[in-house]
């Protein structure tokens, strides 16, 4: 591409996620060519001298040596202009003008990309959680996104790769830097279906100042951002900040002791709006309707709490499939499903009872997914159901036979 080595010069000149990149080009059409020749004419009145400095040290020779260096380690360089630059990156403030990518990112804006986030050493119950969650959301075909550091960030990768999903890996550091050292194993085997991306030249070591610049990267790639444990002073926090000013949803892991400060992030984002996670079905049904193409069901409707340690009406669910057992002993044998006469019902009317009679409760939209009606479709036929008595609506908007 004609235009690669001023792109990388204009990064080495202002600096990586310096907005001053495009407060000049904006002035040339975005053209790095042409703002290159008036920077380097001394046309651009409004430099300062630092910037006046900089911009007659800065050499393309030595944006051309790390064009050459990214060829021979197999890297691609993809910019701004670049017709395989992802429109949910262009679409943020401040978009990254250059990425350094290992694998492919041509598939971004047709997934379901959703970016996990959270603390580098987790609680028990929230590398559970999240251990669960990230297996259900790659099993249907979620791509997962994350920073590639210790803790929530690498379950979520490797939750993708164990699943046979997608993954990207957003880094702080430059692609040859193997930070941390405990995932260097890992960077090529993500790049085979999914991507290692940074905006970080070769070389560049996981400085402190480079997360944040990272985190607007990691919540602009994606639908939506899902936060996993976060103190007060989280860079998770930052990831979801840019998530909102992006237009891009937040989602959150309910804290497991709303004492415990190792969650008091997660307490503010909820209060702020965040959407509450209580499994993968919060996060897919919120894209579901756009991208049903896209998510197919791997087990969707199951159950993340430990089934024998419940009570219910006081009664463990344990001794409720004792007492189930027994009184299946001695009751009629239940007439199967063929038997039952559906002729008084519409033709919809009998696909939900027929759905519903399997004895598990759902929700509507649970309903609309595993029949393939559409959700207005699927609220009339439960209200008139309902009013009929065929079927009940419960606690939590669910419905049963």
């Amino acid at each position: 591409m004609d235009n690669l080595k001023y792109w990388i010069w204009f990064v080495q000149c202002f600096g990586v996620g310096n907005n001053r990149i495009w407060e000049i080009l904006s002035d040339y059409g975005n053209n790095p060519a042409l703002a290159y020749d008036a920077l380097k004419s001394g046309n651009v009145k409004t430099l300062t001298e630092k910037e006046r400095k900089l911009v007659s040290r800065a050499s393309l020779l030595s944006a051309e040596e790390f064009i050459a260096y990214s060829a021979d380690k197999d890297y691609d360089i993809i910019v701004y202009d670049d017709a395989r630059y992802p429109q949910r990156l262009r679409d943020i403030y401040n978009p990254p003008a250059v990425l350094f990518v290992m694998g492919d990112i041509g598939f971004v804006d047709n997934e379901v990309l959703i970016t996990i986030v959270g603390t580098r050493k987790p609680s028990e119950y929230s590398l559970k959680f999240a251990t669960r969650i990230c297996d259900e959301l790659a099993k249907v075909g979620t791509v997962l996104v994350s920073g590639f550091a210790m803790g929530i960030d690498s379950m979520a990768h490797r939750s993708a790769l164990k699943n046979n999903g997608k993954t990207i890996a957003v880094l702080g550091s430059g692609l040859d830097i193997a930070y941390p050292p405990e995932n260097a194993d890992i960077k090529k085997v993500i790049a085979v279906n999914g991507a290692v991306v940074t905006e970080f030249f070769p070389g560049t070591p996981p400085n402190r100042g480079n997360f944040p610049k990272r985190n607007r990267i990691l919540s602009g790639l994606s639908l939506g951002t899902l936060v996993i444990e976060a103190a007060s002073n989280s860079g998770a926090l930052i990831t979801a900040d840019y998530a909102v000013n992006q237009g891009r949803e937040v989602f959150c892991v309910p804290p497991a002791d709303l004492f415990d400060p190792r969650y008091a992030g997660v307490i503010r984002l909820i209060r702020e709006g965040a959407i509450p996670v209580f499994s993968h079905l919060d996060v897919m049904f919120e894209y579901y309707e756009n991208y049903s193409h896209k998510l197919f069901s791997a087990n969707p409707y199951s159950n993340y709490c430990d089934n024998d340690s419940i009570i219910f009406e006081n009664v463990t669910v344990k001794e409720r499939r004792s007492k189930s057992a027994k009184a299946t002993e001695t009751a009629p044998a239940k007439k199967s499903e063929e038997e039952i006469d559906y002729s008084s019902y519409s033709p919809d009317e009998a696909r939900i009872l027929k759905l519903l009679e399997r004895g598990d409760s759902l929700l509507a939209d649970e309903i609309a997914g595993l029949t393939g009606m559409e959700i207005a479709d699927v609220l009339s036929v439960l209200t008139e159901l309902e009013i009929s008595g065929a079927v009940r609506a419960m606690a939590g908007q669910r419905y049963s036979i």
